[in-house]
């Protein structure tokens, strides 16, 4: 018989994905006065009641800095007071609201809160689809994933038709290029709510990556119909339609990507294939002379980024779901 995980074990797991989060260390950007320098080494000492009182100290002198109330938000959410940190970091946004560190944190600050309602939700419905869930969840951003399939399917099992349950499913073996059983799990999805984006585009992307265009560029029309302002969609779509031979609607795709996101590099690189496919030469060296021009572009980025005071790490898994990805042979 197996043992049920009681609440306080599963306040531990869900709590444990923020804790890991939150240790991983970025620094403030930019020099730093003796005083906040004092309590930024506190922190990364993890003497996180010092640092709670340095920066606090700090702002009665210097009530305007921004890197003093973040430093302070971080030392509270260090020692669980998430609530003051969230008061903290709304200060800070309510001054400047495109502060990067501000946002990250609160960002953290407000998963951290959002768990004491899951905990009552435990309470309340121990074996409910939405605990399984949310338990699914937490072990997937702990990169546990046999687990959380286990739990996908345990909330499955509790709540058949959820389309939410069976987009985590197919995600999650898309994440690992378990591609057949994504392809079920969006096909359930999609059969249950036909206007669904997360499936649609899953299941062109799925297709995609196992080499069969025709299937994908089925689906990925109907994801642009659902959303046609997703240039991520658009992508994929211009990528479909250049495997499957069709290079004109590839680059009327790949345009269309391209407008809603200036930036990105893989849809012009993926037009240069398609004009020269057409024997559009000139058309083919713009489009690859921008894509070369965003690449070194990204690179200078990320040289900046790395000389900085600020080292925040940006993980990227394999599979990762928020842009788009290319299949094999791109």
């Amino acid at each position: 018989m197996a043992i049920r995980e009681q609440p306080d074990e599963v306040r531990s797991k869900l709590a444990l994905v923020a804790v890991l989060w939150l240790l991983v260390v970025i620094p403030l950007r930019g020099q730093q006065a003796p005083g906040l320098a004092d309590g930024t080494q506190a922190f990364l000492r993890a003497d996180y009641p010092k640092a709670e009182t340095l920066a606090d100290g700090y702002l009665k002198a210097h009530p305007g800095s921004a890197k003093a109330r973040v430093l302070l938000a971080r030392a509270q959410m260090a020692l669980g007071n998430y609530e003051s940190a969230y008061r903290n970091l709304r200060k800070v946004l309510s001054a400047n609201p495109q502060d990067v560190d501000a946002l990250y944190y609160l960002g953290w600050a407000c998963f951290a809160l959002s768990q004491a309602e899951h905990q009552k939700l435990y309470a309340l419905a121990p074996d409910s689809s939405r605990v399984h869930q949310l338990l699914a969840e937490s072990y997937r951003a702990q990169q546990d994933n046999s687990k959380a399939e286990e739990e996908y399917k345990k909330a499955l099992a509790a709540n058949p038709n959820s389309v939410e349950i069976l987009n985590g499913l197919a995600d999650l073996n898309r994440s690992q290029f378990k591609f057949e059983e994504a392809i079920s799990y969006y096909s359930r999805a999609l059969e249950i709510s036909p206007r669904d984006y997360t499936s649609a585009y899953g299941l062109g992307a799925s297709y995609l990556y196992k080499q069969e265009a025709e299937q994908a560029v089925e689906y990925l029309r109907r994801a642009v119909a659902i959303d046609p302002d997703s240039p991520v969609a658009r992508l994929a779509l211009g990528d479909a339609l250049w495997r499957a031979g069709q290079a004109a609607e590839a680059i009327e795709e790949l345009k269309a990507a391209t407008s809603l996101e200036p930036d990105m590099r893989q849809a012009y690189t993926l037009l240069a294939l398609a004009y020269n496919k057409l024997g559009q030469s000139q058309a083919a060296e713009a489009a690859l002379k921008k894509a070369e021009e965003l690449t070194q572009k990204g690179k200078l980025e990320r040289e900046a980024l790395l000389s900085s005071d600020d080292l925040a790490p940006v993980i990227r898994t394999k599979g990762s779901h928020d842009g788009y990805e290319a299949g094999p042979n791109q």
